[in-house]
């Protein structure tokens, strides 16, 4: 989540540099270099910001069905399931667990 705030915050100055470039009296070609260079970050910042959100999403939504069906999660299928690692899965079903979308209760196998 962080990543893609501070992706958004720097993807916007990047254009604030690239708007306000005009208006510079030493030549807008440091400018024009600094708003790309900055609106370039901010935009990669944004899309790893954005898929691991999706990640956590999916992780949490499968996490879901797997306890609804056999009342417990089991994270080595899941990671299977998925295509990502076991520590992955497991790192997101804890952060899902702190957040209380998950049950502490829950069996995790």
């Amino acid at each position: 989540m962080h990543r893609l705030i501070w992706g958004i915050v720097i993807a916007v100055f990047g254009l604030l540099c690239l708007i306000g470039a005009g208006s510079n009296p030493q030549g807008p070609a440091g400018s024009v270099i600094a708003g790309l260079l900055l609106l370039a970050g901010g935009g990669v910042m944004i899309a790893f910001g954005a898929r691991f959100l999706n990640k956590r999403k999916t992780i949490t939504n499968f996490a879901f069905q797997m306890l609804r069906s056999d009342n417990k999660i089991d994270a080595g299928e899941l990671a299977q399931r998925l295509g990502y690692s076991e520590f992955e899965v497991r790192t997101h079903i804890a952060n899902a667990q702190r957040k209380g979308l998950l049950p502490f209760k829950a069996e995790i196998l």
